[in-house]
Parts: C-alpha cells; structure tokens; sequence
C-alpha cells in the first residue's frame, strides 16, 4: 500500500453534510439517494489544491467497496503482484470579466477592464513497485485568451511537466517507510498560507529538486531542498537556480479533527537587484520563516490560528517581519443549509519607514495560495495588510455550497505598498497621505457538484475602493471599484 498524504485544511474550512442524500445534481435527477457521503479523492468542495500524485483511490482494493464508477479501471491496476499503475487528468475552464482587473496602476491600461478565458489539461501516470520504488509524471497545457492587462506568467505553459520525480523508500522507522522523492515536484502544506501550489493560477506552481519524509498516524515530517521552476511558455520550463528554498514542515495530529503545524523555511533569492534596502541600494535577499498553526474542531466550535516571525538579510538591511492569523468558527449542524460561520483577523506586518532604517519589516511572501484569501480579488497578498473578515458557508442541498465573505481591508503601514499575492507593488504612496484604508470587500461562490467529476463554480468579487486606492490611482478608471466575475467548469478523471 503506498503511501497517502492526508489534505490539510486550508483556511476558513467549511464542515460539509453527511448521512443519506443526493451528493451530486445527477444523483439527485435520478432518485439515487446514498447513505452517506461518497469517497472523492480529487475532495468535492472549494477550490481543490490537491496534487494528483496525493490522490486516494485505495477503497477499490477492499473487497467490501460497493462505490463504483467507469473510470475505476484506469485506477490501481495492479500488474502481477508487486507493480501498481494509475493515471488521470483535469479539464478546466473559466470565463473572467473583471473591472479594474488587478488594481493595475500603468499606462495606458491602467483601471482596465478585462474579459478573457483561461483553459488547461493536465494528465498523469503512476507507477509503482511495491512501496518502495514510485515514478509520477505529469504534463499540463494551460492557455489563455487576449487579456487587456499584461497576462501574468502562470497564465499559458505549452505542454510542460507539472510533476516528473522518483521516489524510493530508503528504509523503515517504527514500520513506517522514510522515503526521497527526486525531481519536479509540487509543494502543499498546512493551510496554503506560506506553500501551495497555487491552483487557481492556470499553470499550478512547481519545484524541482529533493524531498524527504516520513508520516505516521500522527506525525507528518518533511524536509526539502528545491528551486522554483518558472514558467515558460515557449518551451519546457526550467529552475531559477538563483532561488534556494529549503524547509523542514512537522504537523502533530491530536486527533482526526485538531493538529498543529511547527515549521522552518528559508529562502534565498540571488537573483539581480532583486530586494531594494537603505538608501535605495539594490541586492540580494535571504528570509528565514519560523511559524505554527493550530487548527480543529470540537464540540461544533473551530478554530484556525497561524503566525508566523522572520529574520534575515534584505540587500544593505537585516529582516524583522511577520505575520498573525487568528480566526475562531462555529458549525450549526441542526440549522437548514448546516451553516458554517467564521470571524477572522489577518494581519502582515509592513514597513512605517521603507528603506529608511537598517531593519526591514515588512514580511515578505513566500509561495502562498493567493486566490483563497483577501476577498478572493487576486489583487492583495500578505504584506503590509490587515484584514477583518467574516466568512459564511452554506448547504442549501447536499450537493451545493454557498460562501458569502466580508473583509475590511487596510495597509499596516501608510508609507509602505499594497502587494498582490505574487509580492509585487500594487499601489504604494510613499509619502502615506493617501492613508491606510485599502476598501471593504465582498466575496461569493456558488459550486454545484454535477457527478464525482464534473464541478460548477460561480464566483464574484467587489472591492469598495477606499480612499489609498483612489488616491493612488494614475487614471480614473485605476480609482474604480474592482469587480470580478468567474464561471468555472471543471472535470477530473
């Protein structure tokens, strides 16, 4: 039996219905209503960061399964008695019509307004000998249609390698596998804050280089040593080798509904002129990053608090950074529609003077998932933010869910920037008279689950500009609201 990694929650997790149901509209067209909710190992809600090669279809090997599908041939087939073979895919596509697209502040396009459509596909082989020899390989082709903004460089990847590694159980500790797994490789932990792949970009984030760990019941350790590989459009993508991250990632699960995260990153960019320090001097950066999360649920109460200090060397300054999560939820399982309701504070710290000290301070984004938190806007990351939000989630079916969010968005420092998640300047005013008050934001999604493999989403955005946005803005369309719509559909085999 390979090994699995468990999903971590993200933020705001919704707790979803379970016992006898209609689990997707064509269940329910049909009259067939399950005992409980069905096994999906691509998960059924939210937007599914899960990477292929963690995708869990051991139930076909019990004798007992009684849930089948036409696609089950193509998962674990065994060949003989020691070699395990899997394989399947992704189409996804999503129209966007979005004003003010990404707060983007340059002429001419500055307040643009965008309407484009994104498409990819992604396919994977597994293959295994037993549990001690794995080969994964996956390609991914991701396009796009004319945007009115500069296309962001996770928008098209021409038939590329998402995931192509080697993994080998080097040898047991307390009957459980210790193993290295070489090559391209996607990252995915604890909440997605600081490592993710990223899915709603259209091309996924990926690494390349080596990965060891060893995972029991209760105990998840990982260390690795990888560079980012950045995408190409116009050929196999290749590694930043000027970029060295390293990290070593332990989860404790007190039980199936509570664990804690501890956590060690580092990050080394060498790349030119790459980090600005005192003075305006131009130069290389490395952050260490230590942080904890607790995370769970008991008795309908839930809980998700995160934080996270850093140190290092910013160009000609020294780092003192971090940032805070702290959000605290309740699960009302005998209401209609199972609400699930959230109050949250984020916060990353920014810098009061920028480039004017001998210490940096503001925190400094690694490799989040960027789309699942600030509103959803794809415009504010976590630097120089605060964030006051409350997040509601909704069953009206079984297979429906609904979110609605409100956030009250403000810079934690007037003189510093609003940064997107990538962690590049959206608006900066450096003499901060245009003040703090970023706007207030809503956030909405509506996902119909079909079958076990097709998703329906519907999503929508609207930042209410407060006054830095519209006192920063170079044209009146960049001082606009912005407003965003998604339709997604997705299908995964």
């Amino acid at each position: 039996m390979p090994p699995i990694q468990p999903f971590p929650r993200q933020g705001n997790f919704y707790i979803a219905p379970s016992g006898p149901g209609y689990y997707t509209l064509f269940d329910f067209i049909r009259g067939r209503e399950l005992p409980d909710r069905p096994k999906n190992p691509y998960l059924q809600w939210g937007q599914n960061a899960n990477s292929s090669f963690n995708a869990d279809f051991r139930y076909l090997d019990d004798p007992k399964n009684t849930q089948f599908d036409f696609f089950d041939p193509l998962k674990r087939i065994h060949v003989g008695d020691d070699w395990l073979f899997s394989t399947g895919g992704e189409i996804r596509d999503r129209y966007a019509s979005i004003q003010n697209a990404a707060l983007y502040n340059k002429k001419p396009q500055a307040g643009a307004d965008d309407t484009y459509n994104l498409f990819r596909a992604r396919v994977y082989g597994d293959l295994w000998y037993r549990d001690e020899f794995r080969f994964f390989v996956e390609f991914i082709t991701a396009d796009s249609s004319h945007q009115a903004i500069p296309a962001s460089s996770s928008d098209v990847e021409q038939n590329d390698f998402l995931n192509l590694f080697v993994e080998l159980k080097l040898f047991s500790l307390d009957d459980h596998g210790v193993y290295a797994r070489i090559g391209r490789q996607e990252l995915l932990f604890g909440s997605q804050r600081a490592i993710s792949p990223s899915d709603w970009s259209n091309t996924r984030r990926t690494f390349q280089g080596v990965r060891g760990s060893w995972h029991d019941d209760d105990i998840e350790e990982d260390i690795f040593v990888v560079n980012p590989v950045i995408p190409d459009p116009s050929k196999i993508s290749s590694i930043d080798d000027k970029q060295v991250f390293t990290g070593n990632w332990f989860k404790y699960r007190f039980n199936k509904d509570s664990s804690i995260d501890l956590y060690y990153l580092y990050l080394e960019n060498n790349n030119l002129n790459v980090a600005t320090g005192l003075y305006g001097a131009k130069g290389e950066y490395h952050i260490n990053t230590v942080g904890s999360r607790l995370v769970g649920e008991q008795n309908q109460f839930l809980w998700d608090f995160e934080g996270a200090m850093q140190f290092g060397g910013w160009a000609n300054q020294s780092v003192f950074a971090g940032f805070g999560v702290a959000g605290v939820g309740y699960y009302f399982k005998d209401l209609p529609t199972t609400p699930t309701l959230w109050l949250y504070y984020d916060y990353a710290s920014g810098d009061p003077n920028p480039n004017s000290t001998n210490v940096h301070r503001t925190y400094t984004t690694l490799f989040p998932f960027g789309h699942s938190y600030f509103a959803g806007l794809d415009a504010i990351g976590r630097q120089n933010i605060n964030d006051i939000h409350l997040e509601l989630g909704t069953f009206p079916v079984d297979w429906v869910r609904c979110t609605l969010g409100y956030h009250v968005l403000s810079l934690d420092s007037a003189k510093d920037a609003l940064y997107n998640p990538q962690g590049s300047v959206v608006r900066q005013d450096p003499t901060g008279k245009a003040g703090t008050d970023v706007g207030d934001a809503i956030s909405s999604t509506v996902q119909f689950h079909l079958d076990n493999h097709q998703i329906f989403l519907v999503g929508y955005s609207h930042l209410f500009s407060g006054q830095f946005i519209k006192m920063t803005a170079t044209t009146p369309g960049a001082a606009k609201d912005l407003d965003a719509v998604w339709v997604q559909y997705t299908y995964k085999w």
